[in-house]
């Protein structure tokens, strides 16, 4: 695996290229790697069951997973998911939520909800976990019950 294709392994490569600590840098990417299949996993299996809101716009590997509204044009949640290694190499998931909305539903949002957004999203992962957060935010984009197939679920 070259450590150019994902960006949050170039640091830790270097780092542990100074400190020659095979072990270390074993460890930490068996589980970097152990994080990135659960993100691939996580991110397949929500655009199989929201294929009309969720896109991965670089692929089944992607980092990052768009979810649009059907019914609202113009909303759309991305989250992205990075790795984070630290200094003792230990591996650690970190998601982000950007929001993009019309600039008319800025206007009406005198509460700042989507401008807090990220922030309770973060609250959300702590609380919930990672597959139930994103769940959640599916649900929520897609205005509640599905109408489509039992077998799948769509936003409309």
């Amino acid at each position: 695996m070259e450590s150019t294709a994902y960006s949050e392994l170039s640091e830790f490569v270097s780092r542990a290229e100074e400190r020659r600590d095979l072990f270390m840098f074993f460890r930490s990417l068996h589980f970097f790697v152990e994080w990135c299949e659960y993100r691939k996993r996580t991110f397949k299996h929500f655009k199989e069951k929201y294929p009309a809101a969720v896109q991965l716009p670089e692929g089944a590997s992607s980092s990052c997973m768009s979810i649009r509204s059907t019914s609202q044009p113009g909303f759309e949640l991305v989250i992205v998911w990075r790795m984070h290694i630290d200094e003792e190499g230990k591996v650690l998931p970190k998601l982000d939520l950007l929001t993009q909305v019309p600039q008319r539903a800025l206007e009406l949002d005198q509460k700042g909800a989507v401008t807090a957004a990220p922030l309770h999203f973060r609250a959300l992962l702590g609380l919930l976990g990672i597959e139930a957060a994103l769940e959640s935010l599916l649900r929520l984009l897609c205005g509640g019950k599905p109408r489509c197939p039992p077998s799948t679920q769509c936003c409309y």
